[in-house]
């Protein structure tokens, strides 16, 4: 692969941060787990602050969302430069916003894209920015959900989660790997030696497997636990949950897993996430 940005997307606690630190570990082949706060290899991606103000030669919190948005062509060049390759991650929807693209597929070269059963996304999403459920289920069905910005990154559009999964999948030159994150989690060597064969690296076994597991959940939560991880929103913010698939059974009313089905029902069915009756699978 060569020449661009390799995009690593998905909607927010999807497992993006996850198969970050996978590739971290595979490429860098260490013997023990690389810290979760030392990932380099796919850096924190196109909301990364410093880059824009170093573009912008101003602080992010002087500039306008408006200001920060025309800066995204510079920041993605900038990207797509530093490297033969750049692996970046992002949460943008692969759309336009006021006029000017989130994503520019010029400096694009393909992309990983990371989908997980919107019911967990939503149970995920409410704990992360401390929202209620009932919040977070209307905020994913709403075309024009952002996030802020924060002292941590630049504000990201990603809009209907149905719609932010089509988004990715719709370019015709781009033809992203997609991965499901039930099956990361239920045949982790199998998905994971996708990534592996789809960034054209040498298929060692050993190897992956120990990336695998220098990346589980108890291995980054227990790191977290010790030193924390910086980008975390909030200071008492717990980044790395359970990670648990079918975790929304818990905390779900039926009226609102409806309400996502009413929304999402085509992408959900698409994606094996609703059965031939309109249940779901997860």
């Amino acid at each position: 692969m060569a020449g661009g940005i390799l995009w690593l997307a998905s909607y927010p606690k999807s497992g993006n941060t996850w198969v970050r630190i996978f590739i971290e570990n595979l490429f860098r082949n260490a013997r023990t787990p690389v810290s979760i706060n030392d990932l380099k290899v796919v850096g924190f991606g196109d909301a990364h602050i410093p880059t824009y103000e170093r573009l912008g030669q101003r602080r992010v919190s002087e500039m306008t969302d408006a200001e920060l948005h025309g800066l995204r062509e510079s920041v993605q060049r900038d990207l797509s430069n530093r490297a033969e390759t750049s692996i970046v991650k992002t949460h943008n929807i692969l759309d336009v916003h006021e006029g000017k693209p989130l994503i520019y597929v010029q400096y694009t070269m393909g992309g990983i894209y990371i989908v997980r059963n919107v019911f967990d996304v939503t149970v995920s999403i409410a704990r992360h920015y401390n929202i209620s459920v009932s919040d977070a289920v209307e905020a994913i069905c709403a075309p024009g959900f952002r996030t802020p910005t924060t002292a941590a990154a630049v504000f990201q559009v990603l809009g209907r989660w149905c719609d932010h999964y089509r988004s990715w999948k719709a370019l015709p030159q781009l033809h992203p790997l997609v991965l499901r994150y039930e099956d990361l989690r239920s045949k982790p060597f199998k998905t994971f030696g996708k990534v592996v064969k789809f960034l054209k690296l040498p298929a060692d076994a050993d190897r992956i497997k120990r990336a695998i597991r220098f990346s589980n959940f108890d291995e980054v939560s227990s790191q977290e636990r010790t030193a924390g991880f910086k980008e975390r929103v909030r200071e008492d913010q717990v980044f790395f949950h359970s990670g648990r698939v079918g975790g929304w059974r818990d905390h779900l009313s039926d009226d609102l897993v409806g309400r996502l089905i009413d929304v999402h029902g085509e992408v959900l069915r698409e994606l094996g996430y609703l059965d031939k009756q309109g249940r779901p699978t997860v």
